[in-house]
Formats: C-alpha cells, structure tokens, sequence
C-alpha cells in the first residue's frame, strides 16, 4: 500500500508544469517538500455480477501496469508543495485571501478540504452523481425531515443505502465520509518541528546541543532553534533574520488533526468530521525516525539506550508529548463512540522500503547536510519560493495552482482587485464562499445560520465540541500561542 501510494504522489507530480516546480540551473539547485493526499475507497467483491470491476490497476512511476489488485482504488485528492509561511504582521491584511502556512502538508489538507466540498456541491447539482467519497448523513435532522415516501431524500445526492446513520442526530452535518473509504498522507519530508528535531541535529557540522541561558524561553520557541529541547510545540522554522511568525510547526498541526480530523472547522459545518482522520502517513525510508515520530505523536515511552564517555550503557525513557493528555482523550475505544465527533486516531508514519527508488523519482529533497552548500563546483542548495496546490476534482478539471508569498503567482500580496484574483481557491474566503453556496443548495436554514457569521471568527465558534477538544490537547502541549488577526472580517 505505502509504495503504491508514493507512486501516486510522484507521478502526479512528475506530470505537473514546470511553474509549479523548484528551479535548476548551474549555480542554484532549489529544494521542496512535497505532500499528497490520496483516498483509497474498498469496493465489496459482486460474487454476483461477474462484470463488476472489483480491482484496482497498479501502475509503476513509467505509466506501466505492474499489478491488479482486488477491491481497493486510490485517487489522489490533493498534491502540494511548499515550505513558506506568512509573518505575524502580514495577517491584519490578509482579509482571508492570503494562505498563513504554504507548507505542503497543510496545503495538501486545505486542498483535501476543497476536493470535499467540490463532491458535495456537485452531490446536490446533479441528482444522478454518486459519490465514491461522500454520502448523505442520515442522523441529519434536515434529510429526517424531508423525505418521500420511498426513503430517497428530496434533496439531490446519492449515498450507500441513502446514507450512513449511527450516533445522535443533533447537530449532525448533512454530508459524511463514505465508511469504505481512507485517507492516507505521503510526504517527502519529516514534518518541521518537533517530528524532525533527529534530522535537523544529523545536519549540523557540530551537532552538539546547545546550551539554553537562563532567559532563553523553554516553550514555542523559533523554527529550529535550540534542538536539543524535545517534546516542545515550535513555531515554522525560518531563517534568523525572517520577520517572526505565530504559525505552528506541522508536527503540532498534525498532532491537532490527530483529535479534531483532517477537516477544517469550516468544512466540519458541512461534512461530519467523525471519521474524517488520516489513516497511514507514508515517508521515504530515509526521512524515517521512530524516535522522533513516536515522541512527537503519541502517548507511549520512548527507551533509548545511550553510552558515556566511560563505556557505561544507560537507558533513559522518555514519554510522548501526548502522555499530558487525559486517557478519556486519548481512549482508542472512543473512535468508536458514534455519539462524539472527535476522538482521538493517532498517527502511525510508515517508512518506504529501502529498495524504493525515491530520489530517482524526486529530485527536490532537502540536503542532508548544512555542509552540502560549502562544497566547491557544487550549486548552491536552498528552498524554493514557489509553493503549489492540485485538486484532482472527478466531476471537473483539476484545478493548479502557483502561488508565491500566500497568493496566486503573478499577483501582489498586498493588491485590492475587487475580483479577489490573488486569493487561493483553498483560502479562507473562497473557501466560505464555497460551504455558503452548498447551504443554499441545500435549502437548509440550521447549516446558513452556522455560516452566516458576521465575521471569519463566529464560523470558528460554532462547534462547541470541537473547540472543547482543540482547547484540552493545545493546553496538554503548552507554549501553543493562538495566531490572531485574520478573523474580523466579512464576506
């Protein structure tokens, strides 16, 4: 599965235009990470119907067949890459039309976010589309109520039995993921933060700790300063003399989704985030450390053996960050409770095998040493500027975009066109834009209400659930400081 789904992911890449990758010439060799999100959907065998396509082909990165496999298919939702973020003092101006975080795991997830509600949209305009990963919720109060008299809601959009039911009706979204389907993450580099700290450390020409001075802050602190301090929420990492971002690192952002979905508080008004979770998170063999990984996403004790300068053997255990969290919290048990939205589905990163020709395939990863850039004849290593989202819609063309400092490429980010041209189609407002008109469609008074806010923070507010959650884990971590100013406007 993992390596199908890095084939995925490259060749969707590979076959992107060149605007929406690094640049390369003799003197410069940019690098990027690079993140997709790619559903898979289990079909039932038709003992039945001997016509039924109950197999999934697989193909190589060449476009050739290697393998039929039975009952699954993968489809790549969303690709992106990217590893920029918006400075603190920009968001007073960014009106949600500038992207804070153009790091390729979060774009991969806002574009995850806008594949969804494009199926839902087009749920309700076509009454004939089935979607293969959405379904009509059936504990909806709305769908409840407006039924004929055969049990088909009178509201367009298909779904597996008219939908999927279980757990409490109340406040219940009209859309859910279909059940027989998952979602899995490929990246091609270990999340910044708290998840990387082994390789940033492994990069230095002197890896030795630093040491923290007494009025060094212990909590949040920049990027990748201070390596040594483990276990802590980091801000994106950037370079000394980048102006200052309140952004949180993926790995925190991750470690949120691992409670509140892979769906945004926005798109959880419209799809009910219950079993909306990433299901494998696929890396290259060599961007793997189990250390790091099981520190920075789970509760369980982490025994590493070290030895002293006197040949001594010591064992030190050290707990995941998570271990603050209350077990109600992070009970698997819970995932199962259909009477909560949010439970907690931790993260199990998976490595390639090592026979898989990644960096044939990829030619953008990071250097694997701050040294690389020191070596005469050789170009000089830095990131790209340039971050890129793709949306492989199934009811229309994919959409690509190129986007440089948190807009669209060739705008400005501080323009005012009253057509909104800069904005991101995955940027707040279009976003909201998008969620309002699948309410209209659905002619559903209780889904406008919650998004007819008069500003960007009451769509924040209406999920008192969620809010709940994302306060209890953001407080287990410490140092999380909320990144305010792009919330008091309106559409």
């Amino acid at each position: 599965m993992e390596e199908r789904i890095a084939q995925l992911a490259l060749a969707t890449f590979n076959n992107l235009p060149a605007k929406c990758k690094p640049r390369t010439n003799p003197n410069v060799h940019e690098w990027v990470p690079m993140s997709a999100i790619i559903l898979a959907h289990t079909h039932e065998p038709h003992s039945n119907n001997p016509t039924s396509n109950s197999t999934a082909t697989v193909c190589n990165l060449e476009g050739e067949v290697v393998a039929q496999v039975d009952h699954e298919h993968l489809h790549l939702a969303s690709l992106a890459t990217g590893s920029k973020c918006l400075p603190a003092t920009t968001l007073s101006v960014a009106g949600g039309l500038i992207l804070h975080d153009s790091h390729s795991e979060i774009l991969a997830l806002r574009g995850l976010n806008r594949f969804l509600l494009e199926e839902a949209r087009h749920m309700l305009i076509d009454p004939h589309y089935r979607s293969r990963y959405l379904v009509r919720n059936r504990n909806h109060d709305y769908i409840k109520e407006n039924t004929t008299g055969d049990g088909s809601s009178c509201a367009n959009g298909g779904s597996i039995d008219g939908g999927i039911s279980g757990g409490s009706s109340d406040n219940e979204p009209p859309f859910a993921l279909h059940p027989a389907t998952s979602i899995h993450l490929f990246s091609t580099e270990p999340p910044c933060g708290d998840a990387s700290m082994e390789f940033i450390i492994s990069a230095q020409q002197d890896p030795t700790p630093w040491s923290l001075p007494p009025e060094a802050p212990t909590e949040n602190l920049p990027g990748r300063s201070y390596f040594s301090a483990l276990s802590i929420v980091r801000r994106k990492p950037s370079r000394p003399d980048a102006p200052p971002t309140l952004s949180k690192s993926c790995t925190d952002k991750l470690t949120l989704k691992q409670f509140t979905s892979a769906l945004s508080s926005l798109s959880s008004i419209i799809i009910c985030p219950r079993n909306v979770y990433i299901s494998t998170f696929t890396v290259p063999f060599d961007k793997y450390n189990e250390e790091g990984y099981t520190r920075a996403f789970t509760t369980s004790t982490i025994t590493t053996a070290t030895t002293s300068t006197t040949g001594s053997a010591t064992t030190i255990a050290t707990k995941g960050r998570l271990s603050a969290l209350p077990s109600s919290l992070t009970c698997p048990t819970l995932s199962h409770n259909n009477h909560c939205h949010y439970s907690f589905h931790p993260l199990t990163p998976t490595p390639l095998p090592s026979s898989f020709p990644f960096s044939h395939h990829y030619k953008y990863s990071k250097p694997a040493t701050t040294a690389s850039n020191e070596e005469p004849n050789h170009p000089k290593r830095k990131s790209s500027n340039i971050s890129t989202i793709y949306m492989n819609h199934l009811h229309q063309q994919p959409v690509t975009e190129a986007l440089i400092s948190g807009v669209k490429q060739g705008n400005s980010q501080l323009s005012t066109s009253a057509d909104d041209r800069k904005g991101s189609v995955v940027c707040r407002k279009k976003m909201w834009l998008l969620a309002r008109e699948i309410a209209g469609l659905l002619r559903d008074g209780e889904v406008m209400k919650k998004l007819d806010g008069a500003i960007y923070a009451d769509l924040k507010r209406c999920d008192p659930e969620r809010k709940q959650v994302k306060e209890l884990v953001t407080g287990a971590l410490m140092g999380w400081e909320k990144n305010r100013g792009d919330d008091h406007w309106g559409l």
